[in-house]
């Protein structure tokens, strides 16, 4: 009977409000020796419960769980009051472990007992606990009937998310600190919806907080408003000030109802804005903010539509957030595009490389209209709503990547923004030890510098590509110190070890060549991977005379994260033509050890170059002219570049013209 129960009533294991069964369970139990009133005191630990007032229902139930501590319902249902909370949750454990523990063999067991503890678990990232305490759950539910299949499959979902959760623990990032913004944007209620106006150091965001005078929506929770915060030398603060205030929003832009912050065009002229389950717009024009003007129709068309746009950089390409009968999920990911007179076109759905059966919102473009991040309940989550990026590849998107830990969790994340580089940017998430239920995350890739890093190149004759014998010297630029120094093998490679974030000048000793010096400079370094470098020197003819030019092809990344990176991204690797032309003698032991992306709008294919230790090149073939050479400043080209610009296009108008003067 309690299995068909279970299945009828399953879905209050997901919607957030407690499970109904608990008034149910008879009082025929209580302690006859406690010094409290337990019936009265469960009456009203239940009702706080069931209006959740959880707080009130936490101080009741624990005065029920000190006097009877072995009593099983009752660390159960003072465990709902933790879990529903959505604040610290974490207490719940040991209330949900006692509840299970004291099962009494003579009564009938309550299942939901093991699936919060399993979700519990969960949420507090033991994921292997949770997997073994799903599969404690698993015989109640009843296969026969839709719901209890349903149930099942929910379950299979939370015993990958587990999985998923397990794979990124291995994979955690300790270069990323996640930083609360703290208590004065934060509350013990909801934030969420981060929007950065860059150029002011001004973040706008959602809250339901709890003020003076605010209705309540149907969740029994406060509407949505929209707030103003300033970064200071002192953190985040409030902004009270209206006059200030009207800098970032147009008046009165809080109603009685939902108003919810979106975005900001890149211009940061056209702020989106969420209320009336719409879109709004609106502009700044003649140093004020102008009304809200609802976007049309074919934007608007759903009532259900979410609080979540982001456009392209030229603001004609508008990615949306809506639940509509075409789509795959719940919520799904839909673009539309402004057609001549303006106006925006029918909208079209996103793909399934990003739309799930599951939810997706908040969508974010970067800068550059090449990387796309959102959340979903969907693709590789570990529970909740998870961080993914995709790039675009070909004019498709690619399979979403998740961010990992520690910028995802098994709670909510989401509402993703970022600065140019992605190195720094906000988010929301309800995770464990946070001020609220939903708190808004500030995110940095600082971390601690590399006390040495590796450079392994390649001296080589430009002219033939031959491998040049030569001795090569490291020294710091502001000091003047030699730092390392190194003669290259037979083959032309060789090995320098310096401390990164540095600036260096390299001596180039190269056989049959003029000594020349250039500039190298390392950026910081938080994890060890090995830099390369090309160095390729050359004589060139002009006008009957020689000109010596040493260029640098630096590939200073993780090439082996870009190269999977760049095929999960659905990229084709491919040898360039520079590697294609030096004289490799076994393919087998060629190693891609440096290598660039393509300059074509789409990023199709990846170019490298093919160096190795291994392998044989064929010795100089014809010599090198022997002459001697003025002094000019050295000539270097971008990556895989030949074209000269800016001042290095002056210095070799400075060289033609000392030949031509000779």
């Amino acid at each position: 009977m309690f299995n068909q129960f279970l299945n009828n009533n399953y879905k209050n294991l997901f919607i957030g409000g407690f499970c109904v069964f608990i008034i149910l369970f008879s009082f025929s139990k209580l302690n006859a020796q406690s010094n409290i009133n337990e019936r009265k005191v469960l009456r009203q630990a239940r009702k706080h419960l069931a209006k959740e007032n959880f707080s009130l229902a936490q101080e009741k139930y624990m005065q029920l769980v000190n006097a009877s501590p072995k009593n099983s319902v009752y660390n159960f249902e003072a465990g709902l009051s933790y879990y529903n909370s959505t604040y610290q949750r974490n207490k719940s454990i040991p209330l949900f472990e006692a509840a299970v523990e004291n099962i009494n063999p003579d009564d009938e067991v309550i299942p939901e007992m093991y699936y919060f503890l399993a979700k519990s678990y969960q949420l507090n990232s033991e994921f292997e606990k949770s997997n073994e305490t799903f599969e404690k759950f698993n015989p109640y539910i009843n296969q026969k009937i839709k719901p209890g299949r349903e149930l099942l499959e929910a379950v299979t979902d939370e015993n990958n998310y587990n999985k998923n959760g397990i794979k990124y623990q291995g994979e955690e990032k300790n270069d990323i600190k996640i930083t609360n913004i703290g208590s004065n944007v934060n509350s013990l209620d909801r934030e969420y919806a981060p929007v950065l106006n860059k150029a002011e150091n001004v973040l706008l965001f959602t809250s339901r907080r709890k003020i003076n005078g605010n209705k309540i929506a149907n969740d029994l929770l406060p509407y949505e408003d929209i707030y103003v915060a300033k970064k200071t030398d002192n953190g985040w603060i409030l902004l009270s000030d209206q006059n200030e205030i009207k800098k970032y929003l147009p008046s009165n832009v809080n109603t009685k109802k939902h108003d919810a912050s979106i975005t900001y065009s890149l211009d940061g002229k056209t702020l989106y804005t969420y209320k009336k389950d719409a879109i709004w717009q609106s502009k700044f024009e003649n140093d004020s903010w102008s009304n809200l003007e609802k976007l049309n129709d074919n934007v608007n068309a759903s009532k259900f539509n979410v609080p979540s746009v982001t456009l392209t950089p030229d603001g004609n390409t508008l990615f949306f957030v809506a639940t509509r009968k075409d789509g795959i999920g719940e919520k799904d990911i839909y673009k539309s595009t402004k057609n001549a007179n303006g106006d925006w076109e029918e909208p079209t759905l996103l793909s399934t490389n990003i739309n799930t059966t599951k939810d997706e919102d908040g969508p974010y473009l970067t800068e550059d209209g090449k990387t796309l991040f959102f959340s979903s309940r969907g693709h590789t989550s570990m529970g909740g709503y998870d961080i993914f990026k995709s790039e675009l590849v070909n004019n498709e998107w690619s399979t979403p990547i998740n961010l990992g830990i520690p910028i995802n969790s098994p709670a909510d994340d989401i509402f993703y923004i970022s600065d140019s580089e992605q190195k720094n940017g906000f988010f929301s998430s309800s995770r464990e030890g946070g001020h609220g239920a939903f708190d808004i995350y500030a995110f940095n890739s600082e971390c601690e510098n590399l006390k040495n890093t590796e450079i392994r190149g390649i001296v080589y004759n430009n002219t033939n590509k031959s491998p040049v014998n030569s001795n090569l010297t490291l020294i710091e630029k502001s000091s003047g110190n030699e730092i390392n120094k190194t003669d290259t093998k037979e083959n032309g490679v060789f090995l320098l070890v310096a401390p990164p974030e540095n600036n260096y000048q390299l001596i180039i000793k190269a056989e049959g060549f003029e000594e020349q010096t250039v500039e190298l400079s390392l950026n910081k370094q938080c994890d060890y991977f090995q830099l390369f470098t090309e160095i390729a020197v050359e004589q060139i003819e002009i006008e009957d005379k020689y000109v010596q030019i040493a260029t640098l092809k630096n590939s200073f990344f993780n090439i082996d994260e870009e190269i999977t990176n760049f095929k999960t991204s659905g990229g084709v690797l491919a040898i360039n033509q520079v590697a294609s032309e030096l004289p490799f003698t076994n393919n087998k032991d060629q190693k891609a050890i440096a290598f660039s992306k393509t300059i074509e709008p789409n990023n199709t294919t990846l170019n490298y170059v093919v160096i190795s230790d291994t392998i044989s090149i064929s010795q100089i073939t014809e010599p090198i002219v022997d002459a001697s050479f003025p002094s000019f400043d050295n000539i270097q080209f971008d990556f895989d570049k030949s074209i000269i610009n800016g001042s290095n296009k002056k210095i070799m108008d400075e060289v033609i013209e000392y030949l031509k003067s000779e």
